[in-house]
């Protein structure tokens, strides 16, 4: 109850000077609860590496609230230090400090090697193979056999992929590997590589290396240069999907793709990305003409999700598998599909899977049907451990919408009034992952059951304030 009263007191004064909990962890370096507010405010700005300082001097605090323990990442937190050190020395005992100074120390030790938690590093690539460059790797071109493999088939599948685009570095075809007995084909399934084309300077030089006996009715050629090249593809190919799908997306919502990298990472309600990575900024000023034009042909002759939800067919999940022959990986635009016979949120490319996560819905109270994502807001209601979790995003302006939860169990059930309920990690990483305008259909029999997951999450940086204070939501939960 005493708990209960200094949240109540402390919330009411920052309310009327948002400087106050700073100051008072000043005078008060030993207030747990004071120490938590503040990260709180912290998180909500947006400022994780302070609000999870904070949370480390809150300790059980935070623990109780959260439900969770918190470890202390690298920050540069000189501020807050000194504020701390600076009381600590005047009021504990010399061993405490001493003790104090060791923790900070190794705790400096432990993650001296790591990066701030509000800046993103890309994916490391793998190494790549002998003679080849990172300039080769970017123009690289892969193409999916999205049926099964035999001689013939893969034979036409070549001839279509060389008439496609001339092949400027390495031309590569692969067996996109399904999930389960369906027609979708799973992105972080690592393809079976079949053949490869190097580029000649005289394209009557070039060969064809197999690397699959089946394809060829011949001896196959060791593999394992082209998967080099494969894997360092595939590091940057998800960055450049998610800046294509914003691009594609600003050019349904407003009818021009934008000129200026930052109005897809502007502040709320305008917040389409949280932010650029360095290679997404480096692809969006060098392509970002050739970009525009390419995805303005593409929204023109792909039918526009509507701002308000209109009825879609059940079981139909509109464009996607079933298309035999060859496919270019992740040449679409994302889309959202949640299928509620499986409890599974999807993000695909076409034919392709990117991710899939498991769901809470509401059962019949979760409406079937065509949506778009109208808003998408950090931390609802001011707090990332609410009824509503640390992400939303609104569907189509309705008190629908994709959010996480404080209830986990419910995930994979049908407890919910009608909206899309998510894990914290998974809704985290959607959030970065999609846009406004991302075009969501809700159906039945849409989905594999397979859960999508990759080792290390999609994760964007933060460049501007994506929450919004001033509202109060009441979506269906």
């Amino acid at each position: 109850m005493k708990a209960k009263e200094t949240e109540d007191q402390l919330t009411l004064f920052f309310k009327q000077d948002p400087q106050y909990l700073k100051k008072y962890v000043k005078a008060h370096p030993d207030n747990k609860m004071a120490w938590y507010l503040l990260g709180r405010d912290y998180e909500a700005q947006g400022k994780q590496g302070k609000a999870l300082y904070c949370y480390a001097q809150a300790g059980e605090i935070y623990e109780a609230y959260e439900n969770q323990k918190v470890t202390l990442p690298p920050e540069e937190l000189e501020p807050i230090q000194s504020w701390v050190e600076g009381k600590r020395r005047r009021r504990l005992p010399r061993y405490a400090r001493a003790v104090a100074m060791l923790l900070l120390l190794i705790a400096g030790l432990l993650f001296s090697s790591a990066s701030r938690p509000d800046a993103v590093e890309e994916a490391e690539a793998p190494p790549l193979p002998q003679g080849v460059t990172s300039a080769q790797v970017q123009a690289t071109k892969v193409y999916y056999l999205a049926e099964r493999k035999s001689p013939e088939k893969v034979s036409t599948a070549l001839q279509e992929m060389l008439l496609k685009e001339r092949v400027a570095s390495f031309a590569i075809l692969a067996r996109g590997i399904p999930l389960g007995e369906t027609s979708w084909i799973g992105w972080l399934k690592k393809p079976e590589l079949l053949l490869t084309v190097e580029a000649k300077q005289d394209a009557s030089q070039q060969q064809i290396v197999y690397h699959d006996a089946a394809s060829c009715n011949c001896l196959p050629s060791d593999p394992a240069p082209a998967a080099g090249i494969v894997s360092a593809w595939m590091t940057k190919q998800e960055q450049e999907l998610v800046l294509r799908s914003a691009v594609a997306a600003s050019i349904r919502l407003k009818g021009q793709a934008p000129e200026q990298s930052a109005q897809l990472t502007a502040a709320y309600p305008n917040n389409s990305l949280p932010g650029l990575t360095p290679y997404m900024q480096e692809l969006y000023e060098k392509e970002k003409a050739a970009m525009g034009t390419e995805l303005a042909a593409w929204v023109q002759q792909t039918p526009q999700p509507p701002q308000q939800v209109s009825q879609a067919t059940p079981g139909s999940p509109g464009p996607g598998p079933g298309a035999a022959g060859l496919t270019k990986p992740l040449n679409e635009p994302l889309r959202i599909i949640v299928d509620k016979t499986a409890h599974r949120l999807a993000v695909v490319s076409g034919s392709i899977v990117v991710r899939s996560y498991p769901v809470g819905l509401g059962g019949p109270r979760t409406p079937e049907g065509t949506f778009a994502i109208t808003e998408k807001v950090r931390n609802p209601n001011g707090k990332s451990n609410g009824d509503f979790g640390s992400r939303g995003m609104t569907l189509s302006d309705t008190q629908y919408a994709i959010h996480g939860t404080n209830q986990p169990s419910s995930v994979g059930k049908d407890q919910s009034a009608g909206c899309v309920r998510m894990l914290k990690e998974d809704v985290e990483e959607l959030f970065d992952m999609v846009p406004l305008g991302t075009p969501v259909t809700i159906g039945k029999g849409m989905l594999p059951s397979d859960v999508v997951r990759s080792g290390k999450p999609f994760q964007l940086p933060v460049a501007s304030d994506e929450t919004n204070p001033g509202k109060v939501y009441h979506w269906l939960n």
